[in-house]
Protein backbone atom coordinates (compact mmCIF):
# COMPACT_ATOMS: atom_id res chain seq x y z
CA UNK A 1 0.00 0.00 0.00
CA UNK A 2 1.35 3.55 -0.67
CA UNK A 3 1.11 5.81 1.95
CA UNK A 4 1.09 9.57 2.49
CA UNK A 5 0.33 12.39 5.03
CA UNK A 6 -2.29 15.14 4.26
CA UNK A 7 -4.83 18.13 5.87
CA UNK A 8 -8.37 17.71 4.78
CA UNK A 9 -10.21 21.05 3.32
CA UNK A 10 -13.02 21.74 4.89
CA UNK A 11 -16.91 22.40 3.41
CA UNK A 12 -16.54 25.52 2.51
CA UNK A 13 -12.87 25.07 0.46
CA UNK A 14 -14.77 22.15 -0.89
CA UNK A 15 -17.69 24.29 -2.10
CA UNK A 16 -15.52 26.79 -3.82
CA UNK A 17 -13.41 23.84 -5.40
CA UNK A 18 -17.04 22.48 -6.64
CA UNK A 19 -17.54 25.70 -7.95
CA UNK A 20 -14.13 26.81 -9.57
CA UNK A 21 -13.97 22.77 -11.72
CA UNK A 22 -18.02 23.86 -12.58
CA UNK A 23 -16.65 27.31 -14.00
CA UNK A 24 -13.76 25.45 -15.72
CA UNK A 25 -14.92 22.54 -16.63
CA UNK A 26 -16.17 23.42 -20.11
CA UNK A 27 -12.84 24.62 -21.16
CA UNK A 28 -9.74 22.83 -19.55
CA UNK A 29 -8.24 19.60 -20.83
CA UNK A 30 -8.31 18.31 -17.14
CA UNK A 31 -8.72 15.06 -15.49
CA UNK A 32 -10.12 16.53 -12.26
CA UNK A 33 -9.45 15.17 -8.80
CA UNK A 34 -13.08 15.25 -6.85
CA UNK A 35 -13.02 18.14 -5.02
CA UNK A 36 -14.48 16.18 -1.68
CA UNK A 37 -11.25 13.98 -2.56
CA UNK A 38 -9.03 17.03 -2.38
CA UNK A 39 -5.91 17.24 0.17
CA UNK A 40 -2.94 19.22 1.04
CA UNK A 41 -0.11 16.96 1.24
CA UNK A 42 2.34 16.94 3.77
CA UNK A 43 4.32 14.31 3.09
CA UNK A 44 4.73 11.40 0.63
CA UNK A 45 5.61 8.15 2.11
CA UNK A 46 5.51 5.55 -0.97
CA UNK A 47 4.94 1.82 -0.88
CA UNK A 48 4.70 0.33 2.50
CA UNK A 49 4.44 -3.44 4.09
CA UNK A 50 1.44 -3.34 5.84
CA UNK A 51 3.42 -4.65 9.24
CA UNK A 52 5.24 -1.34 9.71
CA UNK A 53 2.00 0.71 9.57
CA UNK A 54 1.78 0.60 12.88
CA UNK A 55 5.29 1.91 13.33
CA UNK A 56 4.58 4.88 11.29
CA UNK A 57 1.05 5.52 13.45
CA UNK A 58 3.27 5.45 16.50
CA UNK A 59 5.76 7.86 15.26
CA UNK A 60 2.84 10.68 13.85
CA UNK A 61 1.52 10.53 16.92
CA UNK A 62 4.42 11.66 18.56
CA UNK A 63 4.24 15.32 16.00
CA UNK A 64 3.27 18.89 17.63
CA UNK A 65 3.30 22.39 16.86
CA UNK A 66 3.37 25.26 18.47
CA UNK A 67 -0.11 26.91 17.70
CA UNK A 68 -3.64 26.12 15.91
CA UNK A 69 -3.42 25.81 11.96
CA UNK A 70 -4.82 28.49 9.41
CA UNK A 71 -3.72 28.03 6.18
CA UNK A 72 -5.38 30.66 3.74
CA UNK A 73 -5.60 29.14 -0.05
CA UNK A 74 -5.06 31.59 -3.00
CA UNK A 75 -4.06 31.41 -6.19
CA UNK A 76 -3.77 28.70 -9.03
CA UNK A 77 -0.92 27.27 -11.12
CA UNK A 78 0.83 24.37 -12.99
CA UNK A 79 2.98 21.82 -12.32
CA UNK A 80 6.26 21.59 -13.02
CA UNK A 81 6.03 24.96 -14.90
CA UNK A 82 3.17 26.96 -17.10
CA UNK A 83 4.84 26.49 -20.56
CA UNK A 84 5.01 22.03 -19.41
CA UNK A 85 1.50 22.09 -17.56
CA UNK A 86 1.20 18.60 -16.02
CA UNK A 87 -0.57 19.39 -12.85
CA UNK A 88 -3.26 21.75 -12.21
CA UNK A 89 -3.80 23.17 -8.46
CA UNK A 90 -4.67 25.79 -5.92
CA UNK A 91 -1.72 27.33 -3.69
CA UNK A 92 -1.52 27.04 -0.04
CA UNK A 93 0.16 30.26 2.02
CA UNK A 94 3.22 28.61 3.23
CA UNK A 95 2.71 29.68 7.03
CA UNK A 96 5.51 28.86 9.75
CA UNK A 97 2.93 26.21 11.51
CA UNK A 98 2.32 24.49 8.63
CA UNK A 99 6.16 24.41 7.50
CA UNK A 100 6.47 23.41 11.29
CA UNK A 101 4.08 20.65 11.03
CA UNK A 102 5.68 19.11 7.59
CA UNK A 103 8.74 19.27 8.76
CA UNK A 104 8.19 17.27 12.37
CA UNK A 105 6.09 14.55 9.94
CA UNK A 106 9.60 14.41 7.74
CA UNK A 107 11.83 14.44 11.48
CA UNK A 108 9.76 11.39 12.78
CA UNK A 109 9.52 9.22 10.28
CA UNK A 110 13.40 9.89 9.21
CA UNK A 111 14.08 7.16 11.86
CA UNK A 112 12.23 4.31 9.97
CA UNK A 113 13.53 4.42 7.14
CA UNK A 114 11.53 7.53 4.85
CA UNK A 115 13.56 9.16 2.83
CA UNK A 116 13.16 13.30 3.87
CA UNK A 117 12.16 15.26 1.35
CA UNK A 118 15.16 17.60 -0.10
CA UNK A 119 12.92 20.06 -2.25
CA UNK A 120 11.82 23.33 -0.26
CA UNK A 121 8.30 22.68 1.09
CA UNK A 122 5.51 23.84 -1.48
CA UNK A 123 1.93 23.43 -0.24
CA UNK A 124 -0.75 22.68 -2.60
CA UNK A 125 -4.15 21.02 -3.29
CA UNK A 126 -4.00 19.39 -6.59
CA UNK A 127 -7.29 19.91 -8.52
CA UNK A 128 -6.43 17.89 -11.52
CA UNK A 129 -4.23 16.43 -13.79
CA UNK A 130 -3.60 18.00 -17.64
CA UNK A 131 -4.42 15.83 -20.65
CA UNK A 132 -1.95 15.66 -22.87
CA UNK A 133 -1.48 16.82 -25.96
CA UNK A 134 -4.48 19.66 -25.67
CA UNK A 135 -4.49 23.43 -25.73
CA UNK A 136 -5.02 25.73 -22.94
CA UNK A 137 -5.78 28.31 -24.21
CA UNK A 138 -9.58 28.35 -23.32
CA UNK A 139 -8.64 27.59 -19.72
CA UNK A 140 -6.06 30.31 -19.25
CA UNK A 141 -8.62 32.91 -20.29
CA UNK A 142 -11.27 31.48 -17.87
CA UNK A 143 -8.98 31.39 -14.93
CA UNK A 144 -7.97 35.25 -15.88
CA UNK A 145 -11.60 35.62 -15.95
CA UNK A 146 -12.32 34.20 -12.48
CA UNK A 147 -14.18 36.73 -10.01
CA UNK A 148 -11.67 35.13 -7.32
CA UNK A 149 -8.52 32.96 -6.90
CA UNK A 150 -9.31 32.73 -2.87
CA UNK A 151 -10.94 29.47 -2.13
CA UNK A 152 -11.09 29.79 2.19
CA UNK A 153 -9.01 29.09 4.70
CA UNK A 154 -8.04 25.51 5.91
CA UNK A 155 -7.96 25.38 10.15
CA UNK A 156 -7.96 21.61 10.18
CA UNK A 157 -7.68 20.32 14.55
CA UNK A 158 -5.49 17.18 13.05
CA UNK A 159 -4.21 15.51 10.38
CA UNK A 160 -4.03 12.07 8.73
CA UNK A 161 -2.36 8.86 7.43
CA UNK A 162 -3.60 7.58 4.45
CA UNK A 163 -3.27 4.47 2.13
CA UNK A 164 -3.71 4.41 -1.54
CA UNK A 165 -4.57 1.51 -3.90
CA UNK A 166 -4.84 1.65 -7.73
CA UNK A 167 -8.25 -0.11 -8.68
CA UNK A 168 -9.64 -0.12 -12.37
CA UNK A 169 -11.59 2.97 -11.42
CA UNK A 170 -7.93 4.86 -10.38
CA UNK A 171 -6.39 5.17 -7.01
CA UNK A 172 -8.81 4.40 -4.26
CA UNK A 173 -7.85 6.19 -0.80
CA UNK A 174 -8.26 5.23 2.60
CA UNK A 175 -8.03 6.74 6.13
CA UNK A 176 -5.69 4.93 8.51
CA UNK A 177 -5.21 6.74 11.30
CA UNK A 178 -5.59 10.90 12.44
CA UNK A 179 -3.35 12.96 14.80
CA UNK A 180 -4.88 15.75 16.76
CA UNK A 181 -2.77 19.29 15.64
CA UNK A 182 -1.47 22.23 18.51
CA UNK A 183 -2.79 19.13 21.43
CA UNK A 184 -0.25 17.74 23.92
CA UNK A 185 -0.98 14.05 23.56
CA UNK A 186 -1.57 11.72 26.25
CA UNK A 187 -0.33 8.51 26.31
CA UNK A 188 -3.26 5.80 25.23
CA UNK A 189 -4.83 8.78 23.32
CA UNK A 190 -2.40 9.51 20.34
CA UNK A 191 -4.62 8.57 18.00
CA UNK A 192 -7.86 7.08 16.20
CA UNK A 193 -8.15 4.92 13.55
CA UNK A 194 -10.75 5.52 10.99
CA UNK A 195 -12.40 3.31 8.31
CA UNK A 196 -13.23 6.31 6.20
CA UNK A 197 -12.78 5.42 2.57
CA UNK A 198 -12.55 7.92 -0.94
CA UNK A 199 -11.94 7.46 -4.00
CA UNK A 200 -9.89 9.77 -6.14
Amino acid sequence: MRLFVALEPNSKVVANLTELVRRLGPVAPVRWVHPRNVHLPLKYIGETPKKDIDAIIQALSSVQVSSPLNVPLAGLGFFPTSGRPRVFWVSAENTSVLRQLATGVDAVLQPLGVVPDVRPFQPHLTLGRIIDGHPLEDMRTAVEELPSREFGVISPDRFGLYGSTVTADGPEYSKLAEFPIAVPVASGTQFTKSPTAGRL
